[in-house]
């Protein structure tokens, strides 16, 4: 194992998650007394530190950890080290900004505390400041490829995307087989309409990449840049190579299911997206699309059954209430229709979708004049 990956793995910080992702719940004990020891032999020892808190937390150990680093900070108050490695335990974003701000008054030089500052100014919203701490780090630490990548969503986020750009060719010219700078590379130039050179970026990765879990994030990448160009084809191929890696790799489902929607397919459509949820992909955009390729083909039972998990998932979704109260309205259920409808007016204020919101006022009008009606003893609903 290389030297870099070897510190992206223990400073715990990315796309792969814990560095400990793989272990047993509860973790193996023996790892854990080593850890322990070695820390209390070494306790300025960043590395072997986050190491032994990240395997208790993937032990489910966090409260426990958390009050024996507390401890360790109370007997030595003034320590740089012990303030950072409080700091990246706590939860809660105010209190871990201020530990990682006392970390880095105390010492200035710690790579680790400043990244980290860096990143939770970063999930802040606060982009300047991320960028200042992360070429604070690059100082310390001036071939760190993990920074530059860092530091290209930093820059795409500010809405610099050439800059972000610049920022990951850094990162993979540092280490070239850095995935998550590869991917991020090539999903920048998808979303600014430069689907070639995505491809040719890609491509590359698979050339440098043989472990099976990287390359089917790769394909599945590949695949959207394969489709922003086209050539539905290679897309559709690229998606099926990450779900031969990945028979679970919900994502892959959602791309392939997006597919077959745009093309009219809704029967397909319902189907793929059907396979993503139970993979796990389950976020409200996955449901409003399975709610939706349901409607089309007029099966409003199982339409209204996602589009209100969308609703669910997420209260911003606008276009789950609209199409959650067309298929109420197909379904005979006037009253929930209305209530969606509603909600979906209320909520709706993008201006691009003034015309569907008439659409809704004009249904919505309908319902009423429907309640109204059949409440006048005597009245009959027309057919």
């Amino acid at each position: 194992m290389s030297t870099s990956l070897i510190f992206l793995i223990l400073i715990g910080i990315g796309r792969f998650g814990s560095p400990v992702q793989g272990a047993k719940v509860g973790g193996n004990e023996a790892e854990l007394a080593h850890f322990r020891r070695l820390t209390n032999v070494r306790p300025e020892d960043i590395q072997a530190n986050m190491h032994y808190q990240d395997l208790m937390i993937k032990a489910d150990r966090r409260r426990e950890v958390l009050s024996e680093y507390l401890r360790r900070l109370q007997s030595r108050p003034g320590s740089a080290v012990g303030l950072y490695l409080y700091g990246r335990l706590l939860t809660r974003p105010d209190e871990r900004l201020e530990y990682l701000k006392r970390s880095i008054r105390a010492d200035p030089r710690i790579f680790h505390a400043r990244v980290d500052l860096g990143r939770t100014f970063y999930h802040n919203g606060n982009y300047d400041s991320a960028l200042a701490q992360y070429k604070a780090a690059l100082e310390l630490k001036p071939g760190s490829a993990f920074v530059r990548n860092l530091m290209g969503l930093a820059y795409y986020h500010k809405g610099y995307a050439d800059q972000a750009v610049a920022e990951y060719r850094r990162a993979v010219k540092l280490n070239d087989k850095f995935t998550d700078a590869y991917l991020n590379l090539g999903l920048t130039y998808i979303y600014t309409g430069r689907a070639d050179k995505a491809v040719d970026i890609y491509e590359r990765a698979l050339r440098f990449h043989s472990d099976a879990t990287e390359r089917r994030y790769i394909y599945r990448n590949l695949g959207m840049a394969y489709a922003q160009e086209g050539k539905l084809g290679k897309a559709r191929a690229a998606y099926l190579k990450a779900l031969e890696i990945d028979p679970q790799y919900g994502e892959a489902y959602v791309s392939l299911g997006n597919l077959a929607f745009n093309r009219g397919d809704y029967e397909t459509a319902a189907d793929t997206y059907r396979k993503a949820t139970a993979a796990g992909a389950d976020d409200a955009s996955v449901y409003l699309k399975l709610g939706v390729s349901y409607f089309n083909i007029r099966d409003y039972e199982n339409s209204i059954t996602h589009l209100q998990h969308a609703v669910e998932a997420d209260s911003l979704q606008t276009d789950a209430y609209f199409y959650l109260g067309l298929a109420c309205f197909r379904d005979g259920r006037h009253e929930e229709a209305r209530e969606a409808l509603e909600a979906y007016v209320g909520k709706e204020k993008r201006i691009s979708k003034n015309s569907v919101v008439f659409d809704a006022k004009q249904l919505l009008d309908d319902l009423n004049r429907l309640r109204i009606r059949s409440s006048i003893p005597g009245a009959k609903k027309k057919e």
